[in-house]
């Protein structure tokens, strides 16, 4: 990676933006809306910044990351419950730090 301070930043921009996003449209939607999407966008740039550049790998990173997104293991799930757009992004904060540490340990444990 060429630029990771960017890619940071870039990151934690986007995450911050769409706490105020999602508070904001969680007022007018109510509690974590399919419409709003953002969460998914920024979070998945976390796990996807450790993951090498070829197919395989960022499939397994995109995969993993649904599955821990859609079955919100424990506390993922709980997280959900707090306010507004916090709710919102911080269950997907904890599914890209899921997937993080999976794929971490699988790249230690195979040549992906």
């Amino acid at each position: 990676m060429a630029y990771p301070i960017i890619y940071v930043a870039f990151t934690i921009g986007l995450i911050t933006l769409g706490i105020a996003i999602s508070n904001d449209l969680a007022k007018v939607w109510g509690k974590d809306p399919h419409q709003i999407v953002i969460d998914e966008y920024a979070c998945l740039l976390i796990p996807l910044y450790f993951t090498p550049h070829r197919i395989l790998p960022l499939a397994i990173t995109f995969v993993l990351f649904r599955i821990f997104d859609i079955l919100k293991p424990p506390p993922l799930k709980k997280l959900e419950d707090l306010p507004g757009g916090w709710g919102v992004m911080l269950d997907d904060l904890g599914a890209a730090i899921y997937t993080t540490v999976v794929i971490l340990i699988i790249m230690a444990l195979v040549k992906l």
